[in-house]
């Protein structure tokens, strides 16, 4: 944050919280620097104001929301002695902060070229202090574990803050890999997306070339700035679990123990059966590619780009690629891959809202709105998959006493991961009938004979995850005998039972759940939503309830959506694809699931041609593989496009030292 401090002045008539929303709600549009820094200096706030807004929790500091408008919003913070954030900026929303109660410490930390940050210049706010971060800044702010006071401080956000960009905090220097400058004719790999995907992808560009005596150049794009979380590990929340055992996560294909003796380093009592926390899981990924990047000794570079890629386009050389950037940097590619992850969930129903939308959580997976919901606020959660049990987490509290509303299509929530760890069955005889070639392969049949197999198990004492599991190293070769038009049936009808048995729970998450429901706090209903009329203060939603004939009427304070990844359509995918597609360049699935690709990850144009310079991993190969979210099956993904993407450059073995 700035470092001018304004102390307010004596007013013959206080100006306290109430006068304060006053003047924001008369002003009515996005606040600036220099108004938020008057607003701020001239209220005077005392207990009355924000005692109703004041929560000391255990576990970390607490965020109350005192008002939220279309242009900004007001919240109370509580740091408890040793409470603090982590590293992070405002992604570009004004942030004019008053201290109420105590002292605040803020670590301010500068860029490194390795993507990571260091800690700079620390400050100390007391009292009636103000300080405003115009959107860039990138600090942390703690209460000190040696303070004997609780810390209480006002927040206003302009526009309403959608999310804090967590950066990583390093104390060693850059590796050598970072600071290297490439030739100005040095072959170039550009990655974009700093997911597991492109993180790893990275990675093992680096693993190739680690003794190479000949020139390359690395570029990662990503405007995350904590390469490796994405969406799936960027979570801080330590109750947002893996759905997948220790002993099965491991980052590298040759490492299966990687991540085991990663997480026992931290702790040594890690059974290989336990789940782990995902933010744990991010921290592994970006130590991965870091350890990789400090033992590179060749005569390749590393550049991490934070920024969001705006245009991919084929050179006009036809040779190679433009990738350009929100921060005005254009490189020219040889190869590029294409990394990116999930779209936000999808707003079908958004044409039966009516009112404002400021209590709508349009993206789950960045709504740092979800953490200063009240334990007294009624919420509606739409979907009910993995991300509303995220959701879900997040929103339980002891002392929670309105309901958390959930309603999906079907009404199902994930089932729950065998409590201990069981061997696979064996499930070649029924793929090898699934596979004959000789034979047309339906949904229906596959439902069916699935069915059945799971009652056979079941006679003899095997689980039906253990049916499952067997067949998971098979399912790419069954989705790829599906045709089109099965493939559609298979999403219609199939796809939302399949999601909850193939995508479980943690056992542990799965025992929160139930606690829940034993306090009546969870409601789970099979329907949707018909419509919904907001206001500033909560939204009255009609649901239809596939059980009664009756529309259920109620009032709710906040809706979640939580319906999953959007589509891949060309109108609703990732706006550097959309001119590409369009073109006819690349191909985009027919049923909205991702790109076109061929059996190594090439993009194919809309006539099949794959191009030989332009790779796909991750969740976007989903329409040519269906398995393609998972750590086991990205992993290979990674390692097998580093390898074409070197030999696309005739980047071989004679380059390699």
């Amino acid at each position: 944050m700035r470092n001018d401090i304004l102390t307010p002045a004596l007013n013959e008539k206080r100006h306290g919280l109430d006068w304060l929303v006053a003047q924001l709600e008369a002003l009515n549009s996005i606040v600036d620097e220099a108004t938020a820094r008057r607003l701020l200096t001239e209220t005077c706030l005392n207990g009355e104001d924000v005692d109703r807004y004041v929560e000391p929790r255990a576990g970390s500091y607490a965020r109350r929301s005192v008002v939220r408008r279309e242009a900004y919003e007001m919240l109370v913070l509580t740091w408890m002695p040793g409470q603090g954030s982590v590293a992070h900026d405002h992604s570009g929303s004004l942030c004019g902060l008053k201290v109420v109660r105590g002292t605040l410490t803020e670590q301010l930390y500068e860029a490194g070229p390795d993507g990571q940050v260091r800690a700079s210049q620390a400050s100390q706010w007391v009292s009636g202090q103000v300080t405003i971060d115009p959107g860039l800044v990138v600090h942390s702010l703690a209460n000190p574990a040696g303070s004997a006071e609780m810390l209480v401080t006002l927040h206003i956000y302009s526009p309403p803050l959608p999310e804090v960009r967590r950066y990583a905090v390093a104390v060693e220097p850059p590796a050598e890999v970072f600071l290297r400058r490439a030739p100005s004719n040095a072959p170039t790999i550009v990655i974009i997306g700093g997911g597991f995907t492109g993180t790893m992808t990275l990675a093992h560009l680096l693993r190739e070339t680690e003794k190479s005596s000949t020139p390359l150049r690395l570029v990662l794009i990503d405007r995350q700035p904590a390469v490796g979380e994405g969406i799936a590990y960027r979570t801080n929340d330590s109750r947002h679990l893996l759905n997948v055992p220790v002993e099965k996560m491991s980052a590298w294909p040759d490492r299966p123990d990687d991540f085991l003796n990663f997480a026992r380093a931290g702790n040594p009592s890690i059974k290989p059966g336990d789940f782990l926390p995902r933010k744990l899981y991010g921290q592994y990924v970006r130590q991965s590619f870091l350890d990789i990047a400090k033992s590179s000794d060749g005569q390749v570079s590393v550049e991490m780009v934070r920024a969001d890629a705006t245009k991919l386009a084929r050179a006009s050389s036809s040779s190679g690629w433009v990738v350009e950037t929100s921060g005005n940097c254009s490189f020219h590619a040889g190869v590029a891959i294409v990394t990116l992850g999930h779209r936000p969930p999808a707003e079908q129903f958004i044409r039966r809202w009516k009112g404002p939308r400021t209590r709508f959580i349009a993206d789950p997976w960045s709504a740092l709105v979800l953490s200063q919901i009240g334990p007294d606020e009624c919420v509606l959660i739409l979907g009910s998959g993995l991300t509303a049990v995220d959701a879900l987490l997040t929103l339980d509290r002891n002392d929670r006493t309105a309901p958390l509303m959930v309603v999906s299509r079907h009404g199902l929530l994930p089932q729950e991961h065998a409590k201990e760890p069981k061997i696979a069955e064996d499930m070649s005889a029924l793929v090898a009938r699934w596979l004959d070639p000789t034979q047309q392969l339906k949904v229906r049949e596959l439902v069916h004979s699935l069915r059945e197999s799971v009652r056979t198990a079941a006679d003899k004492g095997i689980d039906w995850r253990q049916v499952l599991d067997g067949l998971r190293p098979s399912i790419t070769k069954i989705w790829e005998r599906l045709s089109l038009v099965e493939r559609g049936r298979f999403l219609r009808h199939v796809r939302p039972v399949w999601e909850v048995h193939r995508h479980r729970m943690a056992p542990a998450v799965a025992e929160k759940l139930a606690a829940l429901r034993a306090r009546k706090i969870l409601d789970l209903t099979a329907g949707a939503l018909v419509s919904a009329e907001a206001d500033v203060d909560g939204i009255q939603v009609t649901l239809g309830c596939r059980r009664l004939s009756d529309l259920r009427r109620l009032r709710v304070q906040w809706v979640v959506n939580c319906t999953g990844p959007g589509i891949h359509y060309r109108r609703s995918t990732h706006s550097i694809l959309r001119p590409l597609i369009e073109a006819g360049t690349i191909c985009d699935d027919k049923l909205g699931l991702g790109l076109c690709t061929d059996a190594d990850g090439r993009a194919t144009d809309c006539d099949g041609k794959a191009h030989p310079d332009l790779l796909v991993a991750g969740t976007l190969r989903k329409s040519s593989l269906w398995e393609s979210t998972a750590v086991p099956e990205l992993r290979q993904q990674a390692a097998a496009v580093a390898k074409i993407a070197l030999q696309a450059l005739h980047f071989g073995p004679d380059h390699l030292g």
